[in-house]
């Protein structure tokens, strides 16, 4: 494969453009699956958004030297500036035209995502904290991908089939986030961040991401049954989360880096393919 093919590959994983464009249409599902109108200027702030704070996370390890290994030879720093830039200006402008109670709800996923990276007390970040980066990582994108959906809806607070829902995504999200922990779980313990993985070990990670999975899988059906949603997304869905299984298992033979960002982000594209297309 030539060299150019390689840096294109690259560049689309540093600048989080695979896991934006995977987040959008998670969300554009998840509005179709709940009957909403999907507003597309929204998934394009969670786009550009996407792209610009998890490239200016990967710009600030860098810069910090706690270069994570790649597989490939990594993108210039300048580069994803230029990316970063695009991207803010963008998440920036869309931001402005959402509507006020969504601009809100935005709050606590930005303010997660600057506090990530900068000192909050004594020097430290949010990520040096044990275990808040999956807490951070799980409860924003449920925020995101979820929660604001299905604020539209006036009953959601009311009816127990949005709540189980909320748990499907909530442990979803719990298990896709154990397999980045177990990647870097010598880059975490060499900088002494306190994870899943290296407090019970990298077995007992996967077996709890299985176990969340699974868990995920029974809220799904139950809310699906109380809300009365179409038995054909609920096996596409359902096939999904067996996929994922199946990746867990795997996690066992130590694949490259490039695999999870890849695969595990990849799974986010898949879950709203199989809402977007077993839809009628």
């Amino acid at each position: 494969m030539s060299g150019r093919s390689i840096n294109i590959r690259q560049l689309i994983l540093e600048s989080h453009l695979w896991l934006g464009i995977s987040a959008m249409v998670c969300t554009w599902g998840t509005f179709v699956l709940l009957q909403q109108a999907v507003p597309f200027r929204y998934l394009g702030f969670i786009l550009a958004g996407t792209v610009f704070i998890y490239t200016y996370h990967g710009i600030q390890t860098r810069k910090a030297g706690e270069k994570m290994p790649e597989d490939d030879e990594p993108i210039a720093t300048g580069i994803l500036w230029f990316v970063c830039l695009l991207g803010g200006i963008g998440s920036m402008i869309l931001y402005l035209t959402l509507d006020h109670m969504v601009q809100v709800f935005m709050l606590f996923p930005a303010a997660m995502a600057i506090l990530y990276v900068v000192p909050l007390y004594k020097g430290r970040r949010l990520k040096d904290y044990p275990f808040i980066k999956i807490t951070a990582v799980v409860l924003t994108w449920t925020i995101i991908t979820y929660a604001i959906p299905v604020q539209k809806i006036s009953e959601w607070s009311t009816n127990w089939g949005y709540h189980f829902l909320m748990l499907d995504r909530l442990l979803f999200f719990f298990a896709l986030a154990i397999p980045f922990d177990i990647r870097d779980i010598d880059f975490d313990r060499e900088h002494s961040l306190k994870t899943i993985p290296n407090t019970i070990g990298v077995e007992n990670s996967q077996n709890l991401a299985l176990f969340s999975i699974f868990l995920a899988a029974g809220f799904m059906t139950m809310g699906f049954d109380l809300l009365g949603l179409e038995d054909m997304v609920r096996i596409g869905i359902l096939a999904v989360y067996i996929l994922i299984g199946v990746v867990i298992i795997q996690l066992k033979y130590r694949p490259g880096k490039t695999y999870y960002g890849w695969v595990i982000d990849g799974f986010l594209l898949l879950y709203g393919l199989s809402i977007l297309l077993l839809s009628r």
